[in-house]
């Protein structure tokens, strides 16, 4: 099986995949693009989104989880 883009945000984001998976699923929603669809570009656009998804669970640490999701 091909390791997505979708799978790398998942892994880098900072939460356990069980958590990860529907929270990052639900954010790019709302940006506007599908798991299955996403491109590094799109995973940009849908940074301000996932910040919101995370920073309840990170607190502090949601900044290092974005710096992580930007390397992708």
């Amino acid at each position: 099986m091909t390791d997505t883009l979708f799978d790398g945000v998942v892994r880098q984001c900072g939460l356990s995949p069980v958590f990860a998976r529907p929270a990052i699923k639900r954010a790019l929603l709302r940006a506007g693009v599908t798991p299955e669809a996403l491109t590094r570009a799109a995973l940009r656009q849908a940074l301000p989104e996932i910040r919101k998804a995370l920073e309840p669970f990170l607190e502090r640490e949601t900044d290092a989880a974005l710096r992580r999701l930007e390397q992708l």
